[in-house]
C-alpha cells in the first residue's frame, strides 16, 4: 500500500511539472507551430516530434525499474535558465533548444542514466525541428554557389549563360535563383534523413559519420543539377516551360535522387544493416 501511494504521488508531481512547463513553453511552441506553417525550410518540422517519439519508444528502457539520478535537476535547472535568456533577449529558437535540454534533464532525473544514454540521440533529433537563424542568411550564399556552379556547368554543355549574383542570363531568357532554388529546404531535409539513417544502421561512428557528412554535398550538388536542367529546358522550350511545369517537378526528383545516392552509399560504406537494439 506504501508503495502504491508513492508511485501515485510520484506520478502526480510528474504530470504537475509536464502542465507548468507546457504552460511556461507554451509560447515558444506556438512559435514553432507557425515557422513550420510559414518557413519553408522547415515544412517538414512537425515529423521530427513523430520520428523522435518512435524512436524513443523502440529504445525505451528495458523493464520497470528505473534509477532516478538527481543529476538530472542540473539538466532541468541549465533549461530553464536557458530560457529565462531566450525570453529576456526575445530569441525563441534558444526557448526552444532550452526546451530540449529541459526535457533532457527530466529524463535523466526521473528514469536515471539509462534512460539517457538510450535516448540521448532522439532527444538531439529534435534539435533538427528548431529553425535557426542563421539558415537564412546560408540560403542567401547558396543562392550565389548554385547559380554560378549551374552557369558554368550549362557554358561547358555550350549553352551562353552569365551569372550576375543569382541571376542567370542567357540567349533566350533569364533565371533568378531565389530562395526554393538555393537548396536549402533540400539540405534541411536530407540532414534530418541522414541522421535518421546513420543512427538506425549497424556500422562504425566513423562511417556512420561519414554518411551524415555526405548529405551536404549530395544535396548541394543535386540543386546545382536541378537549375541546370531548369536552365537546359528554358533554352529548349522556352521560359514558362521551365518556371511553369519543370520547376515544380524538378525538386521532388532530384530531391529522391539525392536520397537515393545517400543510401547507396550507405551500402557502399558497409552500413547496410538496422542494429539489432532498435
Amino acid at each position: 500500500m506504501k508503495t502504491f501511494r508513492k508511485l501515485h504521488w510520484q506520478a502526480l508531481a510528474t504530470m504537475a511539472m509536464g502542465v507548468l512547463l507546457l504552460l511556461a513553453f507554451w509560447p515558444t511552441f506556438r512559435w514553432l507551430g507557425w515557422n513550420w506553417y510559414t518557413n519553408e525550410y522547415y515544412s517538414h518540422g512537425p515529423l521530427i516530434p513523430l520520428v523522435t517519439g518512435y524512436l524513443a519508444w523502440r529504445r525505451r528502457p528495458q523493464g520497470n525499474a528505473s534509477s532516478p539520478s538527481n543529476w538530472g535537476l542540473l539538466g532541468l535547472g541549465g533549461g530553464l535558465v536557458g530560457y529565462l535568456a531566450a525570453t529576456a533577449w526575445r530569441a525563441p529558437f534558444l526557448s526552444a533548444l532550452a526546451f530540449i535540454v529541459v526535457l533532457g534533464g527530466l529524463v535523466w532525473f526521473l528514469l536515471g542514466d539509462e534512460a539517457l544514454r538510450r535516448w540521448l540521440f532522439p532527444l538531439a533529433y529534435l534539435v533538427l525541428a528548431v529553425p535557426l537563424p542563421f539558415v537564412d542568411a546560408f540560403a542567401t550564399y547558396l543562392q550565389g554557389v548554385t547559380a554560378q556552379a549551374a552557369t558554368a556547368l550549362v557554358r561547358l554543355l555550350g549553352v551562353s549563360a552569365v551569372s550576375e549574383g543569382g541571376r542567370i542570363t542567357m540567349t533566350s531568357c533569364s533565371l533568378v535563383v531565389g530562395a526554393p532554388c538555393s537548396g536549402m529546404r533540400s539540405l534541411v531535409a536530407l540532414l534530418a534523413l541522414a541522421a535518421v539513417l546513420a543512427y538506425l544502421l549497424r556500422g562504425s561512428w566513423l562511417r556512420r559519420g561519414i554518411l551524415l557528412a555526405l548529405a551536404v554535398p549530395l544535396a548541394v550538388a543535386a540543386n546545382v543539377l536541378r537549375v541546370l536542367s531548369l536552365l537546359l529546358v528554358a533554352e529548349r522550350w522556352g521560359e514558362d516551360m521551365a518556371l511553369r511545369y519543370w520547376h515544380t517537378l524538378s525538386g521532388p526528383v532530384f530531391f529522391m535522387a539525392a536520397l537515393g545516392l545517400l543510401i547507396a552509399a550507405s551500402w557502399g560504406l558497409g552500413c547496410r544493416e538496422i542494429r539489432s537494439d532498435i
